[in-house]
């Protein structure tokens, strides 16, 4: 259980389903772990849980969205530590709204946070990294083309393309992947369709679209994440990995 030991590593997104279980497995993996999220009583709840069970953990309220929020995120990291090893970009939101109906307000918030806040992570915490990994949450939604999910899949499509030009843009130092996790018991997809009559329907239905026939659990991301982290993936850049049981292809 040492796969990051003695690394620095920074998670945003980290109050939700994926990021704290990531949190917690990076924290096991010997990573001291700032956990970052727009939310802070629920990242307050997990640094002090993570701070209970002895791991290096703390928690820093963050929104990913501004430019200014995330300069002093930097600078309160930096303060605290010369380099960091790990950047795990993993904030996001969702929307469905066809899109003659959409709002320049509502495009902009989702490019924003799914897109635009991984070019300022990156442009900010890169320059701390001598050696390091970078990786970005997408989305299956990247590429298979939802009814209604425009801006979210033109956002998750961006990040993909954006991942890639990073790891050349880094190389050789520092590596940059992408994971695109299919639908993951999360809050987030449970409250997307939360208003709709159909729901235990439709939730059964994203499980039976899967190979494995269930929706995903937010340790099986985090566990990619930590593959894409750790030395174990030294051989790879530039990938975005799909971790959907193969919804995408059926």
């Amino acid at each position: 259980m040492s796969r990051l030991k003695n690394k620095v590593a920074i998670v945003t997104g980290a109050g939700g389903g994926i990021g704290s279980a990531a949190c917690e497995l990076f924290c096991r993996e010997g990573a001291r772990v700032i956990g970052a999220d727009i939310h802070e009583g629920s990242g307050r709840a997990l640094e002090q849980r993570l701070q209970a069970a002895g791991h290096d953990f703390q928690f820093l309220p963050c929104d990913v969205s501004s430019a200014a929020s995330i300069t002093a995120l930097r600078d309160q990291v930096s303060a605290q530590h010369a380099e960091i090893n790990v950047l795990f970009n993993n904030a996001g939101i969702i929307l469905s709204k066809p899109l003659l109906e959409m709002v320049d307000e509502e495009w902009d918030r989702v490019q924003n946070v799914n897109l635009k806040s991984v070019f300022l992570m990156m442009r900010s915490f890169v320059p701390l990294m001598k050696k390091g990994s970078v990786v970005n949450t997408a989305s299956c939604g990247a590429t298979i083309a939802y009814n209604t999910m425009s801006a979210y899949g033109a956002a998750k499509a961006g990040l993909v393309q954006l991942t890639r030009v990073a790891a050349v843009e880094f190389a050789p130092h520092v590596r940059v992947n992408a994971i695109s996790p299919g639908v993951i018991d999360t809050a987030m997809p449970r409250s997307f369709i939360a208003g709709l009559d159909n729901k235990e329907a439709l939730w059964t239905s994203y499980g039976e679209r899967s190979l494995a026939k269930r929706v995903g659990r937010p340790e099986e991301i985090a566990n990619v994440a930590l593959f894409l982290a750790s030395d174990e993936s030294s051989y790879m850049s530039g990938s975005a990995v799909m971790v959907d049981s193969g919804s995408t292809i059926l």
